[in-house]
């Protein structure tokens, strides 16, 4: 099984546009264990780098894939990158 990192987290939203924390938490969804807080600290990181955002007003917290996250999964792919969902 794959050591979760920002290219699986990033692959996740861009296959699935958008899912909650518990839907990522799914191995199913991301190929990955998300180990403790370590998938909430990637998740945050991204939120902060624009690659990510929440939508507003929705509960439980939704993310969401940006042009810029689409744009970094491509750079990722193109670079060589592994662990790609789709």
């Amino acid at each position: 099984m794959a050591t979760l990192n920002r290219t699986i987290v990033l692959n996740a939203l861009i296959k699935h546009e958008t899912l909650t924390i518990d839907d990522f938490a799914k191995v199913g969804n991301l190929g990955a264990s998300p180990g403790g807080n370590h998938l909430q600290l990637l998740v945050d990181e991204l939120v902060q780098s624009g690659h990510i955002q929440t939508l507003d007003g929705v509960i439980p917290c939704t993310y969401t894939i940006t042009d810029e996250g689409i744009k970094e999964g491509a750079r990722l792919a193109k670079a060589g990158h592994r662990n790609y969902l789709y």
